[in-house]
């Protein structure tokens, strides 16, 4: 097989290292669940990628780590530029006691850039989380290092912002009828 399918090649400081295809993928997915753009995605991946390779120590790639890697840079990112990305939470506010509940919507492809576009950042990494690595929300609260509540509470904005589009959606179907 050749190479190139195998995987991606790190050169930094004479050093080599290599990930998969499918690795390199889910990373830039991650990263452009934060940001919401190719190119802003592609930059936070490439700064995340050298700092994991400049840590010193003895380089395994951890899907976990490095994801946690991007985090801190996006979050960085945003505070040198000012933008608050994070809104805060009640802690009091309604929470989705069912978490599958979400599942149960239908949702086509431009469902999903319209609510995409009306997520902020922490949304649509807990959305990320929760839909495509299949994480629970205890197990996203502790990858974000937030309580259950706090992302019981995100998923619940999230279900709501889904079904505001949805209903709008239906809403013109009837009317153009």
């Amino acid at each position: 097989m050749d190479s190139e399918r195998l995987g991606v090649w790190l050169y930094l400081e004479g050093a080599v290292y290599m990930l998969t295809r499918e690795q390199l993928q889910r990373l830039y997915r991650y990263s452009f669940c934060l940001t919401a753009d190719r190119g802003r995605a592609e930059d936070l991946l490439q700064t995340s990628l050298e700092k994991w390779l400049r840590c010193g120590k003895a380089l395994e790639y951890s899907h976990a780590y490095i994801r946690k890697i991007i985090r801190n840079q996006f979050v960085d990112e945003c505070r040198r530029l000012n933008r608050v990305a994070f809104e805060p939470i009640d802690e009091h506010g309604p929470v989705l006691l069912d978490e599958t509940s979400l599942e149960a919507l239908h949702i086509q492809h431009r469902l999903i850039e319209q609510v995409f576009e009306l997520l902020n950042a922490a949304e649509r990494e807990v959305l990320y989380l929760w839909a495509v690595d299949g994480y629970t929300a205890g197990e996203i609260g502790e990858v974000l290092e937030q309580a259950r509540g706090t992302v019981l509470s995100r998923l619940h904005r999230i279900k709501q912002k889904v079904a505001e589009v949805s209903l709008g959606r239906d809403w013109l179907k009837e009317a153009s009828s």
